[in-house]
């Protein structure tokens, strides 16, 4: 089951720099439980440097959580907690609505990620039922996951794969592919955007 830190004042969520309690919590059952209480001394640093290390110590301490809750935590701790990956949630109470929200939060995050991480790895033109003729839409594409540039998704397929027709939906026609003369390339336009219909040229 997941852990979650709690990074209170004496139990009392407070902005981080004044908190001086770490509880870690776990559910059994439908309840969840404290099963490590660590307290510390309140953050005095003033500089980068000093707030770096006094948050790593603190962090320290929440090491086998996955998410940190507290309700505030900003600038130089925030850093620290996201650069070692924690799942970062404020709030003004630690209740059990809460704790099981942060978990149902996380749980939609990691399915996002996942689909995401999916549609990375499969982007690219699909065959339709058709045989040799392919579709991708571009522009849903790159909606998604707009880090998939149109090389990205097209160079490989282009490359690599025998077709008869692909077909695409984009916002425009990208100008690489433009000015490739091995295409043969029909433009019709469509509300926001282009079909374009791609053909090897015939010699």
């Amino acid at each position: 089951m997941e852990k979650i830190a709690v990074i209170s004042k004496n139990q009392e969520l407070v902005p981080f720099l004044h908190c001086n309690l770490v509880e870690i919590f776990q559910k059994e059952g439908t309840q969840w439980q404290v099963v490590r209480t660590s307290p510390f001394s309140a953050i005095k640093g003033t500089t980068v440097e000093e707030l770096r290390k006094e948050t790593e110590a603190v962090l320290a301490l929440t090491e086998d959580a996955k998410a940190v809750l507290c309700r505030e935590l900003s600038g130089i701790p925030f850093s620290v907690f996201n650069q070692k990956g924690y799942c970062i949630f404020c709030a003004p109470k630690a209740d059990q609505d809460t704790l099981n929200g942060v978990v149902r939060d996380m749980e939609e995050s990691d399915e996002k990620r996942r689909r995401k991480e999916e549609m990375i790895k499969n982007a690219g033109p699909v065959e339709t039922e058709t045989p040799g003729i392919y579709f991708l839409d571009l522009m849903q594409l790159q909606k998604e996951c707009p880090e998939i540039s149109s090389k990205k998704a097209l160079l490989s397929f282009l490359s690599n794969t025998p077709f008869l027709e692909l077909r695409l939906v984009c916002a425009h026609i990208p100008p690489w592919l433009e000015t490739d003369a091995s295409y043969e390339k029909k433009v019709r336009p469509r509300e926001g955007g282009v079909h374009i219909t791609v053909t090897r040229k015939q010699c």
